[in-house]
């Protein structure tokens, strides 16, 4: 993984986007609903926390989407669905090989049902390489464009390579959904959808071993309260994805 800050806006340097890029030959992502998202019982996996059998390869952790009610954007994780997919959604797909999707549902809509995790947001902030048509006409509502009274705003956002071999997370302080999109597409991005958005809910954390040998969270791409045990301890009542070495 690399990291980097840029400056989309052609003139304040305020609006920064922090980058990370994944070699997704030496690692895998993986996603699990969290516990809020899940109403099911005797669920085939803990909701909220990165499985035990896997923490020892764990690498990093970084939020999903909108919470089912804000959105209602398809989730699914193995055979247990949590919302059926939209047709006017991004979709971000995971198939029993390991390989990483992003586009509109209508490309990915015939391999969904083989798919091992499906994951929805909004419109996809980019695809092939090209910014959503609303987005350049200024139409940003769907993205949870503006919040009267609300300032500073984060917004975090996932993206790939033409090669679907580098994946990005992005979190952007002060940034417009377009701005995202824009900095990701510099960023070497293809494809790119939006995740969850504002201060306590984006977050990209690498782990470490702890004084009593237990996994902890190690260091914050951005700084946010957090449990030291999030993700691996302590469940998490929201999506997330996580990073395991391969």
């Amino acid at each position: 993984m690399v990291t980097t800050t840029l400056h989309p806006h052609r003139e304040s340097r305020f609006m920064a986007l922090t980058l990370v890029a994944v070699d997704l030959s030496r690692a895998s992502l993986h996603f699990m609903p969290g516990t809020a998202d899940v109403t099911q019982k005797d669920l085939p996996f803990s909701p909220g926390l990165v499985p035990a059998n896997e923490q020892s390869r764990l690498l990093a952790a970084f939020n999903g989407g909108f919470m089912p009610r804000h959105g209602r954007y398809g989730m699914r994780l193995g055979e247990v669905s949590v919302l059926p997919p939209r047709k006017d959604a991004c979709t971000i797909a995971i198939a029993r090989d390991g390989s990483v999707k992003i586009r509109s549902v209508e490309v990915l809509e015939a391999s969904l049902p083989e798919a091992l995790a499906v994951r929805q947001t909004p419109p996809c902030l980019l695809e092939q390489g090209a910014v959503h048509p609303l987005l350049e006409q200024g139409r940003d509502k769907a993205w949870a464009g503006h919040t009267p009274g609300v300032v500073t705003r984060r917004r975090s956002a996932i993206g790939l390579d033409p090669s679907g071999l580098t994946l990005f997370y992005a979190v952007g302080i002060e940034t417009n959904a377009k701005l995202l999109a824009e900095g990701m597409r510099f960023a070497g991005a293809s494809d790119a959808a939006e995740l969850d958005i504002n201060w306590n809910w984006t977050k990209f954390f690498t782990f470490a071993t702890g004084e009593n040998g237990a996994l902890v969270v190690g260091n914050t791409l951005v700084p946010v309260e957090h449990a030291k045990s999030a993700y691996v301890g302590q469940a998490s009542d929201r999506d997330f994805f996580y990073l395991l070495s391969r």
